[in-house]
């Protein structure tokens, strides 16, 4: 917290050091691989980009991903015989259900 924030009880910046995750997929998700661009509203910084980009990393049958905020898209490899598309848009609706964030998505294109 910055000394000003203390003195005129502002809090803290919930977007501080969101460090992205690794991901060792299992064996499983990599037996298909298709490929989703997402249009992702509600980034602002880098640390956004990191929260929307755990989230779907988490989510299984995804295996990697790439998001940019300043283009507010994301290219998510994943296989879409354990996990919907539309599941993926879940996923980056819950990164922002914290109270300050707002995240929403859409399919752009899918290659399956």
């Amino acid at each position: 917290m910055l000394p000003f924030e203390k003195e005129y009880g502002l809090m803290e910046d919930p977007c501080r050091d969101i460090a992205p995750l690794e991901k060792q997929p299992k064996s499983e998700e990599q037996v298909r691989q298709d490929t989703v661009y997402l249009s992702i509203s509600g980034m602002n910084c880098g640390n956004c980009a990191n929260r929307v980009r755990n989230a779907l990393l988490t989510t299984y049958g995804v295996t990697s991903v790439i998001v940019s905020h300043t283009d507010g898209l994301a290219e998510v490899r994943y296989n879409s015989s354990l996990v919907p598309a539309e599941a993926l848009i879940g996923s980056v609706r819950a990164a922002g259900g914290d109270g300050v964030h707002n995240y929403d998505a859409a399919v752009m294109l899918q290659d399956s």
